[in-house]
């Protein structure tokens, strides 16, 4: 699966769930919660992002709480989050939730804001295509990968329970 959109850089490190989506925002619609995704780190993210776009984060994005911040960054329409390194349980929700969250190391001096890149989740790497470079990203299990290329955890239980039954 090849993934294109325009690239956020959050340089920061340890960027936890709270700074992705604040709990205040936590009852709200997954769009409305978007409306609020990062706006700790840069107030002007949500309302400029396009759907599609990926966030380019530094080490340990999604460090922290089992907080459903990934519900916010869904809301936004982000396409895939694409970091130095990321927190296990983020990496987890995300994948139940169908959004690809990837480690890329070096990912940060890879990239300048606005960047367009392709994630290709079949070769696991990213090109800069405003630059024409590669990267190699991080492997996710073939499972979480089959996860998010059917929507989340629901779709991919159903999948898995439909082959079972079927042979």
């Amino acid at each position: 699966m090849k993934l294109n959109g325009s690239a956020w850089k959050f340089m920061q490190e340890d960027i936890s769930t709270d700074l992705i989506r604040g709990k205040a925002w936590s009852h709200l619609p997954p769009q409305e919660q978007g409306a609020h995704c990062l706006e700790e780190v840069d107030a002007t993210f949500a309302a400029q992002a396009q759907p599609g776009d990926f966030i380019v984060a530094g080490k340990n994005f999604g460090c922290g709480s089992s907080t459903a911040a990934h519900v916010a960054v869904i809301g936004l329409g982000i396409g895939a989050v694409i970091a130095e390194s990321l927190g296990k349980l983020f990496v987890t929700n995300a994948a139940s939730a169908g959004l690809w969250a990837v480690s890329c190391p070096g990912i940060i001096a890879f990239t300048n804001a606005g960047d367009k890149l392709e994630l290709d989740t079949a070769s696991w790497q990213v090109r800069n295509l405003s630059t024409g470079q590669l990267i190699a990203a991080k492997p996710l299990p073939t499972f979480l990968c089959e996860m998010i290329e059917l929507g989340g955890e629901k779709n991919y239980l159903r999948a898995r329970l439909a082959r079972e039954s079927a042979g």
